[in-house]
């Protein structure tokens, strides 16, 4: 074998070499979609698979080839001002994934391009470490390179399956929610059906609500005060509609929402809480273990919503809001036990200085958690939480306790599931013609997340001579009562 025979097979051989080894170490691009901005990287590996990283949430993985390429795709950052405006302009769903596929095709053609001339350079390096003085090296190398890396991202686009992320890997927080991957197709379509239905079942609780005044009605009639408890809306938009159409057609006096709002706590779930400031009514809100920093000073923006750090009265009524220790942090997961206790001797702290300091009454305390709520019973006549997503009236001791549920329907990642949870409120009504504000009953709502059917359960309290409240009766029997004894 002749030197020049020789020496071309040493330059294809090194060209293929390099042109592999740019593409492992540098083949890597920013891309933008509709205000997301995600770096890509192509790197070699044993087996094909396509990684998706969302932090601090985790990341999600599929085989979804069979080339021995990894695609890595990251997101780094949100450009809220963009993905505000594409909210604004109000797209439909068909206008948002044509949108997305167009500029995912540019960045994609754009990214393969790179990619390419990322080859082509490393096989000029290749004839450049050789000291080849010989242009036709030079081609040869570029020409090998081009043709290698090129084969291998086709031979990836005609192979990659992305149906193999219907049942894919997960790490980190992601683990519970597998339904972010078909959400984009099933669910969107599935939010438009469940709004209509939605609306259609507001438009007769007032007709329902009538129906029950009738049957049972509350002891006074004449300057009630009306609550709305909400709880783990989950991200849910068509929550936020129901929520709305139930605090007009009730007349509520305000709203308070005791946490998890949103799933992960992230910048761009804050972008869906907006719409609140539509409600026209005082909203009232403590975090939960769902939410975050970032969900707190976006609710702190909104112009009728009070953070109820603390200390907040409204209507003549005194309510008390606590955090939940988890939304301090991006971790959703509760706390352990020894940060409960913690907490716990720190509320009693600080509602022992507010009534010492005031020498006035607290009629609500509002926690996200019933672990929380529980062992302070006694502390005020009512307390308001949510988190287990199980709606539930329940009395310990002398105090009244109120689960809402999950209004969100444990969110939409729910409308992937077989086992669904109902959309549920409560609506708390308290007298305003004692000295002391009372409560006088707790009607408990319900609206099936798929059908729109609702049910609606009335709870009235009268107050003993002891002046300390119990349970006088209770519609629909065997539902949502809870004593002391069944805890």
């Amino acid at each position: 074998m002749d030197k020049t025979v020789k020496k071309s097979i040493t330059v294809i051989i090194l060209a293929i070499f390099m042109s592999l080894t740019f593409l492992h170490l540098f083949g890597g691009a920013d891309i933008s979609i509709e205000g997301l901005e995600f770096h890509v990287n192509t790197s070699l590996a044993l087996q094909g698979t396509t990684q998706i990283e969302i932090p601090p949430l985790g990341l999600i993985r599929a085989h979804t080839h069979n080339t021995p390429i990894k695609i890595t795709v990251r997101l780094y950052n949100i450009n809220l001002e963009r993905v505000q405006n594409v909210l604004e302009n109000k797209p439909n769903q068909e206008e948002i994934f044509r949108k997305v596929e167009e500029n995912l095709r540019i960045e994609a053609q754009r990214y393969i391009a790179e990619l390419i001339f990322l080859a082509a350079s490393g096989g000029i390096f290749a004839a450049f470490i050789l000291r080849s003085n010989k242009p036709a090296d030079y081609f040869k190398a570029i020409a090998v390179s081009v043709a290698v890396v090129g084969l291998l991202l086709g031979a990836t686009y005609k192979d990659f399956h992305a149906s193999r992320f219907n049942n894919p890997e997960y790490e980190g927080v992601l683990k519970a929610a597998p339904w972010m991957i078909c959400i984009a197709e099933k669910t969107l379509a599935k939010i438009d059906t469940l709004s209509h239905k939605l609306q259609l079942a507001a438009q007769n609780f007032n007709e329902l609500y009538n129906q029950i005044e009738n049957l049972s009605p509350i002891e006074e009639t004449e300057g009630i005060i009306k609550v709305l408890h909400v709880s783990d809306i989950h991200n849910n938009p068509a929550a936020i509609q129901l929520i709305g159409r139930m605090a007009e057609l009730f007349e509520v006096d305000f709203i308070i929402d005791t946490g998890d709002i949103s799933d992960f706590g992230t910048p761009l779930e804050g972008l869906l809480l907006d719409r609140i400031e539509n409600l026209n009514v005082p909203y009232v809100y403590i975090a939960g273990n769902h939410d975050s920093p970032d969900i707190i000073n976006k609710m702190k923006e909104l112009s009728n919503v009070i953070v109820a750090e603390h200390f907040v009265e409204l209507n003549g009524l005194t309510i008390m809001g606590f955090h939940d220790p988890a939304s301090q942090t991006q971790d959703i997961e509760p706390p352990p036990p020894h940060v409960v206790r913690q907490y716990l001797d720190y509320i009693e702290d600080a509602i022992r200085s507010k009534v010492n300091d005031s020498r006035n009454k607290i009629d609500i305390i509002a926690v996200h958690s019933p672990y929380i709520a529980k062992p302070l019973a006694e502390k005020a006549p009512i307390f308001v939480f949510g988190h287990n997503h199980q709606y539930k009236v329940s009395k310990i001791k002398n105090s009244i306790l109120v689960n809402a549920g999950t209004s969100g329907a444990s969110g939409l990642g729910t409308l992937q599931e077989k086992q669904r949870r109902p959309y549920s409120v409560m609506l708390l009504h308290f007298s305003r013609r004692q000295e002391n504000s009372r409560l006088l009953a707790v009607d408990s709502i319900q609206v099936d997340s798929i059908t729109g059917e609702f049910s609606m359960q009335r709870h009235l309290f009268s107050q003993l001579k002891d002046n300390k409240q119990a349970a006088e009766e209770i519609i629909a029997p065997g539902q949502l009562w809870e004593s002391e004894n069944d805890e």
